[in-house]
């Protein structure tokens, strides 16, 4: 198997997104075109994992057509892309990990440190068998690196179910419909609360083990965005674009990162608040 693991020599301007779930009936993005403005001026667009909805069967050719809008408008921009992999696109693309300005930074779905992938699925008792099975097998995590523990966590991916949630559309009523219906089974939410409070550790000291020399982590995955320190680290939730969460652009120029809060003004995305500012060099 190739690596899983890639590298990003430019030093920008480079921006990076995650969980666009183009498709998907949650996703926020109407169209790709109300993306320009988050990829103009761009020399490089890091997408990070969660793109294509690659095995939700009512999703997928949808969403392999924006896609394709998307790799377009990036071109139209001048902007070379990379696509990392997420939990609902778990082969699609070849890499699960990027390194960038010279492994100051780096990049990654977010998966990979939690032992049940999504431990917040009403469907968990379906899979977990599989898994425990598949990490019964790999051996002792800790002692894998980096391209091992990324290999594992692909077929991990793929004892999950395809995902097959629906919303009809994002008035308040389907919007409250779908909420209830995530609530249930009762262990639910606490299982969200339980990842969110562990979140930054696991990331931490995964990053510690693998690139201790970087300084910055970015990753999706629980659709929460949000910024951490630990252990001299940032950590940084690039949230997603869906129901209920708030996505985040990274952009990279130089030695400098600004990680902006999105919003949608006149049908188009763009950066409306800086939430953090950090110097790299």
């Amino acid at each position: 198997m190739s690596s899983l693991v890639g590298s990003l020599s430019s030093a920008g301007p480079i921006r990076i997104l995650s969980d666009l779930h183009l498709g998907h009936d949650l996703c926020l993005v109407r169209t790709v075109a109300s993306l320009r403005p988050l990829i103009a001026g761009a020399e490089w667009v890091v997408f990070n994992g969660d793109t294509l909805q690659e095995r939700g069967e009512a999703f997928r050719e949808r969403s392999e057509g924006l896609v394709a809008e998307l790799q377009e408008l990036c071109r139209e921009e001048g902007a070379g892309t990379v696509f990392l992999g997420g939990n609902h696109d778990p082969t699609a693309w070849p890499l699960d990990w990027l390194d960038l300005l010279g492994g100051r930074v780096a990049a990654t779905h977010g998966d990979v440190w939690l032992r049940w992938i999504s431990p917040w699925s009403a469907q968990l008792g379906a899979f977990r068998e599989q898994l425990e099975a598949l990490y019964g097998a790999a051996g002792r995590l800790e002692e894998l690196d980096l391209e091992a523990r990324l290999g594992l966590l692909r077929r991990c991916r793929l004892a999950l179910p395809p995902s097959e949630t629906r919303q009809r559309s994002q008035s308040a009523w389907d919007r409250a419909a779908f909420l209830g219906r995530e609530l249930w089974p009762p262990r639910r939410p606490w299982e969200v609360l339980k990842a969110y409070g562990q979140l930054p550790g696991l990331a931490g000291r995964f990053a510690a083990a693998h690139r201790p020399e970087s300084r910055v982590l970015l990753f999706g995955h629980t659709h929460r965005a949000r910024a951490w320190r630990r252990g001299g680290r940032l950590l940084i939730n690039t949230g997603a674009f869906v129901t209920f969460a708030r996505p985040v652009l990274v952009a990279l120029t130089g030695g400098q990162l600004q990680a902006w809060g999105l919003g949608q003004e006149k049908g188009s995305w763009r950066p409306t608040e800086l939430l953090v500012e950090e110097s790299l060099d």
